[in-house]
């Protein structure tokens, strides 16, 4: 059954607006806006898609993506899509999808993030973990939300496949991954080489602080090792999402050399 909506007024229109600009809506509604074919295709593929919207002029484009899927289906007019769209130039085609639970079980390769505020980073983390088979992303209160339209564009759908936890308090989780056996892998620039460390256990989380002030104290502490990557250059810091990207990259590579 397809519906038509061609009026900015509708109420779901509006409620489509507000879930893609506000965090506080897309966690009362537990319901977020994803936007784009790609992520509409990844959104159907792993099941969290509930509505899917195509707008009149990217019709022919994209109806047969929903041809066979058990989804409600919204043809609306160009000027509802560009009200709702996080872009200047919409591809036609968005979806509403389901809010995943955030406080699951952590898996054995994780990464947390401790005030990292640029969406960018938040979702090329997310990109990189995807690839590299890392299973959680632990996030506290001053993260930028996974879900926003700028962090899922650059998780290229990795979003769709990787557990979100929300940390109560990120300190407290990380003890307890500590006394589970996880090494627990802070970086800072008074710590040991990150390639002439010992090997890492089965379980491994790596923390990456925030953009300008770096890894809190409390968060410090509850660390196992600290870590630092070499800067032989002139430059004094790597970008977060770079720097967190090297680490589970080697930890990959770690592994794959153990299991030969």
């Amino acid at each position: 059954m397809i519906e038509e909506i061609q009026s900015l007024q509708n109420p779901r229109v509006k409620n489509w607006r507000l879930l893609q600009k506000s965090r506080t809506k897309r966690l009362e509604e537990k319901q977020y806006i994803t936007e784009g074919e790609h992520m509409v295709q990844e959104a159907l593929k792993e099941h969290a898609a509930l509505q899917v919207l195509i707008s009149d002029s990217a019709w022919n484009k994209y109806a047969y993506l929903v041809q066979n899927e058990n989804v409600q289906v919204f043809r609306v007019s160009d000027k509802v899509m560009e009200s709702i769209s996080d872009t200047k130039t919409p591809q036609g085609i968005a979806a509403l999808c389901r809010l995943p639970e955030m406080n699951g079980t952590i898996g054995a390769l994780s990464v947390a993030l401790n005030g990292v505020q640029d969406p960018g980073n938040v979702g090329t983390l997310l990109r990189t973990m995807d690839a590299a088979g890392f299973d959680t992303l632990i996030i506290d209160e001053k993260t930028a939300d996974p879900f926003s339209a700028k962090a899922m564009r650059a998780s290229m759908g990795a979003v769709f496949r990787i557990r979100i936890h929300k940390a109560e308090t990120l300190a407290g989780t990380l003890e307890t991954l500590a006394q589970n056996g996880c090494a627990v892998i802070a970086g800072d620039l008074k710590g040991e080489d990150f390639f002439e460390r010992a090997p890492f256990p089965e379980k491994v989380c790596i923390v990456i602080g925030n953009e300008g002030a770096g890894i809190s104290e409390d968060v410090k502490k509850a660390a196992t090792r600290r870590l630092k990557l070499p800067m032989v250059g002139g430059a004094e810091s790597l970008n977060a999402a770079v720097a967190g990207s090297i680490m589970i990259y080697d930890v990959l590579r770690e592994k794959s050399i153990g299991n030969h």
